[in-house]
């Protein structure tokens, strides 16, 4: 295999049916293994594409967003490690003009796919929330929910 550049992209995935597959997506940390067709993986990448990790790290299949070399399709994995989306394609990064497929898994309508060139967390400003109401108006309650 030859030499792959570091993968310093990052995707949003926005306005899917499933919203546990919204969210940002980070250059992939998986270590390397051999894929389902039988290519070698490197750090950030999968099937020779750069591939991305949940931003959050709740996903059970790492990458989260990967390229099939079988399928020759990009896929996008529920929390659970099932595939939700699918677009087949054979370009160098996940299709942002085009729409998605709902795959096996998934729900509509299909998600929407921003790349960002650089990590879009860095220099945004946070997001300040005052929470006001009396006793047993359900704060703690808010703030748990808002905290998800």
């Amino acid at each position: 295999m030859t030499e792959l550049p570091k993968n310093t992209k990052f995707v949003t995935v926005l306005g899917s049916g499933m919203p546990e597959c919204d969210g940002l997506y980070v250059p992939s940390t998986a270590p390397p293994t051999k894929s389902e067709s039988g290519t070698m993986s490197a750090v950030g990448y999968w099937n020779e594409k750069m591939a991305w990790d949940r931003a959050d790290g709740k996903a059970k299949r790492n990458p989260s967003l990967s390229y099939s070399n079988s399928y020759k399709a990009w896929r996008i994995a529920r929390l659970d490690g099932h595939l939700a989306y699918d677009c087949t394609s054979e370009a160098a990064l996940p299709p942002t003009d085009v729409t998605w497929n709902v795959y096996k898994k998934g729900v509509a309508p299909a998600p929407k796919i921003i790349m960002h060139e650089t990590d879009p967390r860095i220099g945004a400003k946070p997001n300040v929330v005052f929470v006001l109401g009396g006793p047993g108006a359900g704060k703690g309650t808010m703030c748990e929910l808002a905290e998800q």
